[in-house]
């Protein structure tokens, strides 16, 4: 019978990346701190309910732990109006050490500005934010998790945290990288 299971040396990498003892993942799954130690140590072959109780309890660890966009967010977003300019663009984000920033217009987020959308405006002759940016970024809830925004991020400067709609957070790269690392 082939079972979905990682291989059995997998128990003791993930109880580890977890922080979880052997006795710790032994009381999750409802067996002894021996019987792990010996499946770990490769001196048993547990039983397929046994090796269920386990990667079971590792799984629900692992859901407990996993990272989500309102434990990453930056609560405090710091935007640019779309009819600023683009020299006070370039003054708020350095003062903020903000590599891009969103771009509101009458209280609604439009689009985003970069350091390299500010840096071609300026080569275009462009005045204002609204003629600097692109397209606005994502927006995802709060329980949305970690790897969800990871994969959003190759793509977009930012993503906007949201709650019923209304924006209560951002998270860039930095972050991110941050808070998982």
């Amino acid at each position: 019978m082939e079972s979905n299971f990682p291989p059995l040396e997998q128990i003791k990498v993930m109880r580890r990346k977890l922080g979880l003892t052997q006795s710790r993942l032994a009381k999750n799954a409802g067996v002894s701190q021996s019987l792990v130690a010996k499946i770990e140590s490769g001196a048993l072959d547990p039983s397929y309910s046994i090796v269920q109780s386990v990667f079971g309890a590792l799984a629900d660890e692992g859901k407990k732990t996993e990272l989500t966009a309102g434990q990453v967010c930056r609560r405090k977003i710091i935007s640019i109006n779309y009819g600023s300019s683009i020299h006070d663009a370039i003054k708020l984000m350095r003062k903020n050490e903000f590599s891009q920033a969103p771009v509101v217009q009458k209280g609604i987020i439009v689009g985003t500005v970069s350091e390299t959308s500010l840096l071609n405006a300026v080569n275009d002759g462009k005045k204002i934010v609204g003629e600097a940016m692109t397209d606005s970024p994502p927006q995802v809830s709060a329980s949305t998790p970690a790897k969800t925004l990871a994969s959003l991020l190759l793509i977009h400067p930012l993503v906007i945290v949201a709650d019923k709609g209304k924006p209560i957070g951002l998270v860039t790269k930095s972050d991110l990288l941050e808070k998982m690392y």
